[in-house]
């Protein structure tokens, strides 16, 4: 999946699913992310788990609603 739709302000990738869990980085427009679990249902949004594929520590949840499914390579 890529981050789209947040108008340049990024997306909190928090440690667990919801709101009020703890943000670990923000994601930008355009970054790609492995989808490595999920989905859970938590605050009102669809949550998944998400990797970057260049690096593993880049990981956390994230609301799908700036989640855009696109093609492998």
């Amino acid at each position: 999946v890529q981050i789209a739709g947040t108008d340049g302000d990024g997306l909190q990738i928090r440690e667990a699913p919801g709101v009020g869990s703890q943000p670990r980085f923000l994601g930008m427009d355009a970054e790609v992310f492995l989808v490595i679990d999920g989905p859970r249902d938590q605050d009102g949004y669809t949550w998944w788990m998400l990797k970057a594929p260049y690096d593993e520590m880049r990981n956390g949840w994230a609301a799908s609603r700036f989640l855009q499914a696109i093609a492998q390579p």
